[in-house]
C-alpha cells in the first residue's frame, strides 16, 4: 500500500516496542519472547523487508528508537530482559550502518529523554 501510494520508501522508523520493566524472576518467558520478537526481531525484519526499496530511494534512512550501548549497571538493573531486547535494536544500528553504507542508506538511533 505504501509503495503504491507514495512510490517508494525513503525512511523506515523502527518505533514499535514491547516493554516490561520487571526483574528476571518476575519476567515470564512469554513476556520475554514478546519483547524480543517485537523489539529485536521486528526491527531486523522490517529493515530487511524495506531494504530493496530503500536502495532505490534518494537519501534513504533507517531510524531505530533504541538506547545507546552503555554497559552500565543502571541500564540493566531490575529489567534485564527489556534492556537486552532494546540493545538488540541498537546492535542492528551498528551492524546495518556498516552493511548498508555501500548503498547510501543511513542507519541511526534516537533515544529521547522521557
Amino acid at each position: 500500500m505504501t509503495l503504491k501510494t507514495f512510490g517508494g520508501i525513503d525512511i523506515l522508523v523502527n518505533n514499535a516496542s514491547a516493554i516490561s520493566l520487571t526483574n528476571t524472576q518476575d519476567t515470564d518467558m512469554k513476556r520475554y519472547d514478546l519483547m524480543h520478537s517485537i523489539n529485536t526481531r521486528g526491527t531486523y525484519l522490517m529493515s530487511k523487508l524495506c531494504l530493496p526499496y530503500l536502495k532505490q530511494g534518494n537519501n534513504p534512512h533507517i531510524l531505530n528508537i533504541s538506547p545507546p550501548l552503555l554497559m552500565e549497571a543502571r541500564w540493566f538493573s531490575n529489567h534485564v530482559a527489556y534492556t537486552m531486547a532494546k540493545y538488540g535494536m541498537s546492535m542492528c544500528v551498528l551492524g546495518m550502518h556498516e552493511e548498508f553504507r555501500p548503498y547510501g542508506i543511513a542507519v541511526n538511533a534516537l533515544w529521547p529523554v522521557t
